[in-house]
This record gives C-alpha cells, sequence and structure tokens, in this order.
C-alpha cells in the first residue's frame, strides 16, 4: 500500500530501478540517470530508517535524544574522487595522481599517470591501488575507520596516447572488486556533449597535491578550487608561446584557469577531474558531477594568462563506453 509506505517510516521500503535504456540513447547517459536514481533511492532509504528509529524511540519513551542527531552526514562533496597509490618504498602509499570513479569497476585518470618516471621513494612506476572516501586520505581517517583501498588489476591506456606528447592523454583504470556506491564513494556522470558551455561557463577542479602518507607533506584534506573555462581560440593564443613537439595547440583538449592567475590545475592533481555540479531533482538532496575534462597539464603553476590544459572528455566518450559498458553499448 503506497499510502501506508509514504505515512510509515517502518514499512520496509524496495523501489524498482526504472528502465532508463531508450533507442538512440548513449549507454553513459543511461547510466547517469541510473546513478542519480539509485544516490536518491540510497538516501530516501537513509532518512526513513532514521525517521523510524526516532519514531520507535519516541514511542518508548527513551530520553537519549541527542544521538538521534548523529545520522549519517549529508553524502561527500566530491564522493566521485579516487586518488591513484603507489607503494612506498618506507611507509605505505604515496598518491601522485587523481581519479574520477564512473562505475563500480572502473575510473578516469590521465594516460601519464599510468607509468610514473623513476622515483626512489616508490618501489614501483605503476600504481597498484585507488583510494576512495571523499576528503581525506591519510592512513586512518579521523573517525577512526580504515580507508577504502580498491586494487588495480589493469589500466588501459587511450591507444592514440604516445608519450611524451601530450595529446589523448587519458587512459581507463580497471578495479580488482567492484566499488559498493554509498554517501561519500559515488560515480560521476561523464560530459557526452561537444558543448561544454550549455553547462557553465566555470568548473571545479580537485586534488589532494602530491601527498606521502609516510611523512603526511601536504595537507591531505581534498582541495577544490573554482575556475574559468577559456575558448580553444583564446587558448592557443595565450599558450603560443609554449608551443613544442610535445604540444602545440588545442586538440579534443579544454582550457581553464582563473585569467588573473592564483587559481590552476596545480592545486589538483593529474588525472582529477574538471567537473561542473548539477543539482539533483527536488526531491533528491545534493547534487552529482558531470566529468568535462581530465588534468594533463599546466606551464609553470596558476600564473596569470596561463590556462592549465585539461583531455576533453566528450571526445573520447565511445572508446570509455567501448571499455566500461562493452555489453550495453545501444
Amino acid at each position: 500500500n503506497t499510502d501506508e509506505i509514504e505515512s510509515d517510516p517502518c514499512v520496509p521500503y524496495n523501489a524498482t530501478l526504472p528502465n532508463f535504456k531508450k533507442y538512440g540513447r548513449r549507454i553513459s547517459e543511461v547510466k547517469c540517470d541510473e546513478y542519480v536514481w539509485q544516490r536518491i533511492n540510497r538516501e530516501e532509504k537513509a532518512n526513513r530508517e532514521f525517521r523510524c528509529l526516532a519514531q520507535r524511540r519516541e514511542e518508548e519513551g527513551s530520553e537519549e535524544t541527542e544521538a538521534i542527531g548523529g545520522r549519517d552526514a549529508l553524502p561527500g562533496e566530491f564522493p566521485h574522487m579516487g586518488a591513484l597509490g603507489w607503494k612506498a618504498v618506507e611507509g605505505t602509499w604515496i598518491f601522485k595522481c587523481g581519479s574520477t570513479l564512473i562505475s563500480p569497476k572502473f575510473t578516469l585518470t590521465a594516460a601519464h599517470c599510468s607509468k610514473t618516471p623513476p622515483d626512489p621513494k616508490t618501489s614501483s612506476r605503476i600504481p597498484q591501488i585507488v583510494r576512495f572516501g571523499d576528503k581525506n586520505i591519510i592512513d586512518v581517517f579521523a573517525n577512526g575507520l580504515p580507508p577504502i583501498d580498491a586494487n588495480i588489476v589493469t589500466i588501459t591506456v587511450h591507444p592514440q596516447y604516445k608519450s611524451p606528447s601530450m595529446y589523448n592523454d587519458i587512459a581507463l583504470v580497471k578495479l580488482y572488486k567492484d566499488i559498493t556506491f554509498m554517501s561519500n564513494v559515488q560515480p560521476a556522470c561523464l560530459w557526452s556533449h561537444s558543448d561544454t558551455s550549455i553547462l557553465s561557463s566555470t568548473a571545479t577542479l580537485t586534488g589532494w597535491g602530491v601527498i606521502d602518507t609516510a611523512t603526511r607533506k601536504t595537507s591531505p584534506i581534498l582541495q577544490a578550487a573554482v575556475v574559468d573555462v577559456i575558448d580553444d581560440e583564446l587558448c592557443n593564443k595565450l599558450l603560443q608561446r609554449s608551443c613544442s613537439r610535445r604540444w602545440c595547440g588545442v586538440r579534443d583538449q579544454i582550457c581553464a584557469e582563473k585569467l588573473e592567475g592564483g587559481v590552476d590545475a596545480c592545486q589538483g592533481d593529474s588525472g582529477g577531474p574538471l567537473q561542473v555540479k548539477i543539482p539533483l531533482p527536488p526531491s533528491g538532496e545534493g547534487s552529482m558531477h558531470y566529468v568535462i575534462g581530465v588534468t594533463s597539464f599546466g606551464i609553470g603553476c596558476a600564473r596569470p594568462n596561463l590556462p592549465g590544459v585539461y583531455t576533453k572528455v566528450s571526445s573520447f566518450v565511445d572508446w570509455i563506453e567501448s571499455i566500461v559498458w562493452p555489453e550495453e553499448i545501444m
């Protein structure tokens, strides 16, 4: 009885995932709708459990009211963020790149993060884990819980990426086990249209910077910065003097920065997302993020009129879908 479910939070709540598949829709768009629905559904379930507990305590006349306020916080602001970890020679992990969770099994990163230059502090040039949990990536969270570490099985680099060239700088990281989505670990959506201006003229980049968990050298708290998306023509003009054999002009890329300086990709991480936040429908709290770019490179750091360059996700959605959802391509 729907009315009973509406009025009594203690009635079991099991909604069925609608079928979002329609002829002609991209699989990544279908998945985005599914993720939004699942997220709203998870929050509704948690909300009902909280209300049910409160109702039962009231019926039992319990005086422990202050504990009721201790329900899970709302989902993390950037729950799709994952840090790529390299095994440290001393200590546990060293995090050098960011990534974006886009399905239970895959995260999106930069191709140049798949193998880093030799480093005496790490035992391998290839990352071995992705750490999730939104905000703080030190070895023990402030609440005493261990972080969520997922082992990496393979990293698929885009077939047209040829180091040291900076084009096609995109890769997919396959995880050993499916990630269970929860309030602070949830996927982002892929923006599949070539025009990003219809979303917003600004975007947010996120990252931790390079973190060594053994020494805790820099802040392990996730950083976020709002930047302006710059059109290709202006970007080419601003970066004209940076033309070299490695890179010369925007191609399947996005440029972004605060043109007056002070905010740039160096405040994020290589491989991390350039994203735009979209509010959820009124029934759901919070928002979802569309990933429009993957942090690739910058000239210097946060210098005025020198934008950072990001791999443009929409140019690579066909390739991403063919690897992440091969059986479901419509």
